[in-house]
C-alpha cells in the first residue's frame, strides 16, 4: 500500500510515517522543512519517499500527486496532516491570524482531497484521512479560538466531502481523525 502523509516532518504525521513504514507500507513524506523531513524518511527507512512541498500552494499539492504516481503507479491513502496552531484569544486576532489557520489546517486538507480525487475515482477506491483535533469538536481552548473554528471547518468540509463522494464512489472513503489533548 501505498500512503501519502502531508505534514510529516515532526508530530503526528512523522510517528505515523514511521509506524507505517516498519508496517511494511510505502510511505509518502510531504512538508516543508526539508532537513527534517528527510530525517524521517531515513527513519522509514529504503523504501519511503520524501517531496519537500509547501501544501498550502496547489501546484505543490498536484506535483506531489504527479511525482507519488511517477514513483508508485498508484496511491491508496492520502493523509492529510499538516497543521498548525496560534495561542490568541478571540479579541486580539488579526485578519491575518485567520487567514494563516484557514490555509494551513483546512485549504491545504482540501487542496490534497482535489488533486488526489481524479486518481482515487480512476481506481475506484481509496481513503482520504484528515487529521483534526478535539478542539475543532469542543472548542475548550479559548486562547487556540483561531485553531479551534478552523479544525471546526475541517470537520465539516470532510463531512461534505464524504457525502458528495460516497454518492457516486461508494468504494472510496474519507475519514477525520481527531487526536485529543495529552
Amino acid at each position: 500500500r501505498v500512503i501519502v502523509i502531508t505534514g510529516a516532518s515532526a508530530g503526528i504525521g512523522a510517528a505515523t510515517a514511521e509506524r507505517l513504514a516498519r508496517d511494511g507500507m510505502t510511505v509518502v513524506l510531504v512538508a516543508r522543512r526539508e532537513e527534517a523531513l528527510f530525517a524521517v524518511r531515513d527513519r522509514c527507512g529504503a523504501g519511503a519517499l520524501a517531496f519537500r512541498a509547501d501544501v498550502t500552494r496547489r501546484a505543490d499539492v498536484d506535483a506531489v500527486v504527479t511525482q507519488t504516481l511517477a514513483a508508485c503507479r498508484h496511491i491508496d491513502v492520502w493523509i492529510n496532516n499538516a497543521g498548525r496552531g496560534i495561542s490568541r484569544m478571540p479579541s486580539a486576532l488579526t485578519d491575518a491570524d485567520l487567514d494563516e489557520m484557514l490555509r494551513i489546517n483546512v485549504t491545504s486538507a482540501l487542496y490534497g482531497m482535489q488533486a488526489v480525487l481524479p486518481h482515487f475515482k480512476a481506481r475506484g477506491r481509496g481513503h482520504v484521512i484528515n487529521v483534526s483535533s478535539i478542539l475543532g469538536r469542543m472548542p475548550l481552548a479559548t486562547f487556540r479560538s483561531a485553531y479551534n473554528g478552523a479544525k471546526h471547518f475541517l470537520n465539516a468540509l470532510t463531512a461534505n466531502m464524504r457525502s458528495e463522494i460516497q454518492a457516486t464512489h461508494p468504494d472510496i472513503q474519507v475519514s477525520l481523525v481527531s487526536p485529543g489533548v495529552v
